[in-house]
């Protein structure tokens, strides 16, 4: 426990001059998906994502996540997608605005009876939103809109996320 307050206080001296940063999130997830008779599935989305190149008002980086929806019949849905992400400082706000292309793969359960489907494909998707700083090295992730394209099932799938950040910057 004694390396905790140096390490801490060099952590926090670093974070205006680092270069790039490691970030893990997590949060709640809903989702519908373009399938009959699919209720609104409710879960979680979690990831950690990379920005390795610092500028005043861009961030380009890559993002690793997986959503998890388990539905309370026979549907559900995983999906774990990675792909580029670019990041957008806004100067007078604490906000920082985000796009992601992602690829990736998915399980989903959906319909019932001789249309229930149990399939594992690929998957692709964009991902937007806004993470809101709070603290230091602690984002609120407002909004975040998903919309994934599962191909075997076939389905779509439009998520919104809220959640938290958790920002580790380092040089």
């Amino acid at each position: 426990m004694r390396l905790f307050p140096p390490t801490f206080a060099l952590a926090v001296a670093c974070a205006a001059t680092c270069h790039a940063q490691l970030a893990v999130y997590g949060g709640f997830s809903t989702a519908t998906l373009k399938t009959a008779n699919t209720p609104r599935l409710n879960g979680g989305t979690v990831g950690l994502y990379y920005d390795g190149s610092r500028h005043i008002l861009l961030n380009f980086g890559i993002d690793v996540r997986g959503t998890f929806l388990p539905g309370a019949n026979s549907t559900s849905i995983t999906v774990v997608t990675a792909g580029p992400r670019v990041a957008v400082h806004l100067p007078a706000v604490p906000l920082r605005l985000f796009g992601e292309a992602l690829v990736g793969g998915a399980h989903a359960k959906t319909g019932q009876g001789s249309a229930y489907q149990d399939r594992t494909s690929f998957a692709g998707g964009v991902a937007v939103g806004a993470d809101l700083k709070v603290l230091p090295f602690i984002d609120w992730r407002v909004l975040e809109y998903s919309y994934t394209r599962v191909q075997a099932v076939p389905t779509t799938q439009q998520t919104l996320t809220t959640g938290i950040v958790f920002r580790i910057p380092f040089s």
